[in-house]
């Protein structure tokens, strides 16, 4: 028996646990790891930012879309609250999550309509962070009159 202790602890293969033939890859794993969490994180962060970008070009667009029907209804009825109906419904159809700030509509003397359209973007995390939920509230000016 002491034979069989004394080779094992003379490196007979059994003592060695590490070695050139014997690498696990903990630290490429370890590497791999990080970076897949940090791809993740930048994805879920740039995502987020398109996300934001796309939902102002998209507002801006739908709300200079409402703001040109309800002028057309203004200068078919000469009604405010007919043109403000117009629009937010308009609005509404184009994305159900618009809204069309009352107190920032108004009729210039040529039928211009000025109006303010907002929507929260549609975000992964932004949207669910308090501090950074303001950020994802999308509000833009329009304005249009119809010919």
């Amino acid at each position: 028996m002491e034979r069989l202790s004394s080779a094992c602890a003379a490196g007979s293969g059994w003592a060695r646990t590490r070695g050139p033939d014997n690498e696990r890859g903990d630290i490429v794993l370890s590497w791999l790891t990080k970076l897949a969490v940090i791809f993740g994180l930048a994805g879920i962060a740039l995502f987020d930012g398109i996300s934001v970008g796309v939902t102002h070009s998209s507002v801006a667009d739908q709300g200079a879309y409402a703001a040109r029907e309800a002028s057309e209804t203004w200068s078919a009825t000469k009604d405010l609250q007919k043109a403000f109906l117009t629009a937010s419904t308009v609005a509404a159809e184009r994305d159900a999550l618009n809204i069309v700030d009352p107190k920032s509509f108004r009729v210039d003397a040529d039928g211009t309509i000025h109006l303010k359209i907002s929507r929260t973007a549609t975000t992964l995390v932004l949207y669910r962070i308090g501090p950074l939920k303001d950020l994802a509230w999308v509000q833009q000016d329009a304005a249009a009159r119809s010919v």
